[in-house]
């Protein structure tokens, strides 16, 4: 049955408040540009339906949903193809839809033709200056540095972006960062800092320890800390590690918890789901002595420990759910399915049977979670489901509202700037992050940051996003640099993005079909999100 029209958009209502409050809460002229005349035509829209028959579309130049029931399109399409006054409108349609809601639509894209981002170009063939890309991270980049300091692990685990079966990352090997690199790269992201504070004084280090398995490491962890306690007490530092669990002795977990650490475990589930993935080099499996050192941090009382699930097409997601729901695993704090990266070789050993299954299972997962809302409400930690579809759909509702068009650094795709984060490996290069391969340098703890780098790499990225100018759901991708790095050479999106209208379409029609279900769902989110608004910017 089709909700009344009128219903059907000011359900939504506090949606459009809280779209409006960003638009309007800054100065005009910096923000929007508004303009007296309609401008519906030029919209680049994407329809959808929920499953029981509400229509919507997404507005990609303003980032808004709008309900898209026979009425609003109706009169859509009269405005799209004439500019007709609101006597017209009503005049042509009133034989087919009510007066009341005529008036209503017509009201509504009104106002909402009139929203027009700040103008700005966004080309393809954008070539980044050194100072803009410096000036931009002085003011909102280094936000945190990671250090891999071993490439070395005790496990063997199957789905490993560094084994045999990822074409273009790095291979196992048994490096350790030494002390003198590490410093090195703490001095030389606190001297960032420091040069940017005149610009953002508030911004707080953070410090993350990666590999391998940084535990192997664990003496050079600690000259880290001591160092950045010495030399830059005076600063806050969040310190995070992750680990795959196995190495968290008494010892160690209790320096990590005298330190604050936030602590990412690598746990993939119960012990038949954990050990069929997550193996020490003779095979056996890793449970028992991963489980045995959380729960031993959790006995304590502490709370910053996480978990990291992977999940590939075997997995048991419901299994793994009843696992994660228990009061003696840590939250999930991510969720991902095993990287499918250009160059991996991970999901060629499925058939399209486990593919067919595993998407099954997804929608089931997926049921069940829409259905039992109330109960995932009234938990006091986020589970499997919670992060793999709660916080999906909700990413998907939101992510793309913004007072703010798309940085001209980079106007496509969800990538940062290159030095937003720093990542460090071994041997003292800079990367973007610890996702990409290491093809795409941009600095050492030597020479520091380079900024030649950067621009050449932001603009062989931006060249490539080929397909990007007339994307529907540009302003909602989730899309970043590993899902189109090869070695040094960058995938063309009108490759790599070919359904990706089609299935932002389907996950819209997802994400409203349980927002239809529980408006609590989203409500929660909007009401943060004007809380933060009304913070920064006032009433």
């Amino acid at each position: 049955m089709q909700i009344h029209d009128h219903i059907e958009i000011t359900a939504y209502k506090d949606l459009y408040v809280c779209c409006y409050l960003y638009y309007f809460a800054l100065p005009r002229e910096f923000i929007i540009e508004i303009k007296d005349k309609y401008e519906i035509g030029e919209k680049k829209m994407l329809e959808f339906q929920s499953p029981i028959g509400n229509a919507y579309a997404w507005d990609d130049e303003t980032g808004i949903f709008i309900p898209f029931s026979p009425t609003m399109k109706a009169v859509f399409e009269a405005l799209n193809r004439k500019s007709l006054s609101l006597d017209d409108i009503v005049f042509h349609l009133s034989d087919k839809f009510s007066k009341e809601d005529l008036i209503f639509c017509y009201n509504w894209l009104k106002k909402w033709g009139k929203i027009r981002p700040m103008k700005q170009k966004s080309s393809t063939s954008y070539k980044p200056s050194t100072s803009e890309v410096r000036s931009l991270l002085l003011r909102t980049g280094f936000t945190q540095l990671t250090l891999s300091v071993t490439e070395d692990c005790n496990f063997r685990c199957k789905y490993c972006a560094f084994s045999d079966l990822y074409e273009y990352t790095r291979s196992q090997s048994n490096k350790y960062m030494k002390s003198d690199t590490a410093k090195r790269a703490i001095d030389y992201y606190f001297s960032l800092l420091k040069e940017g504070a005149r610009y953002n004084p508030k911004r707080q280090p953070a410090l993350a320890f990666y590999g391998g398995e940084p535990l192997l490491n664990f003496n050079l962890i600690k000259i880290c800390v001591e160092h950045i306690e010495n030399e830059y007490g005076n600063c806050k530092t969040r310190y995070t590690l992750t680990t795959n669990g196995s190495l968290l002795d008494k010892e160690k977990a209790n320096w990590l918890m005298e330190h604050d650490f936030s602590i990412a475990v690598s746990l993939d589930g119960p012990e038949e789901e954990h050990n069929r993935l997550r193996v020490y080099p003779n095979g056996k499996g890793t449970f028992r002595e991963v489980m045995g050192n959380v729960t031993s941090i959790l006995k304590t009382g502490y709370t910053k420990i996480y978990c990291l699930p992977v999940i590939d097409w075997k997995s048991d997601l419901f299994k793994r759910e009843e696992f994660f729901s228990g009061k003696d695993t840590p939250p999930v704090s991510f969720a991902s399915l095993v990287s499918n990266e250009p160059g991996s070789g991970y999901f060629d050993q499925f058939t399209e049977e486990d593919h067919h299954a595993f998407l099954e299972q997804l929608k089931n997962a997926k049921k069940s979670y829409s259905m039992n809302l109330d109960h995932q409400k009234q938990r006091d930690k986020l589970t499997l489901f919670d992060y793999l579809i709660g916080q999906y759909l909700k990413n998907i509702i939101f992510n793309g509202i913004s007072i703010y068009s798309p940085h001209p650094l980079m106007p496509f795709s969800s990538a940062c700037i290159p030095g937003r984060k720093i990542f460090v490996d071994v041997d003292g290069n800079f990367h973007i992050c610890e996702k990409i391969n290491s093809f795409f340098p941009i600095g050492n703890v030597n020479e520091g940051l380079n900024f030649e780098n950067i621009c050449e790499l932001l603009s062989n990225y931006i060249s490539s996003m080929d397909k990007c100018p007339s994307c529907k759901v540009r302003r909602n991708c989730s899309q970043c640099y590993p899902k189109f790095a090869m070695n040094g050479l960058f995938l063309c999106s009108s490759e790599v993005c070919r359904e990706m209208e089609v299935i932002m379409k389907k996950a819209f029609a997802e994400a409203f079909a349980v927002a239809e279900i529980d408006p609590q769902f989203i409500e929660k989110e909007i009401n943060s999100k004007k809380a933060n608004t009304k913070k920064y910017y006032g009433d």
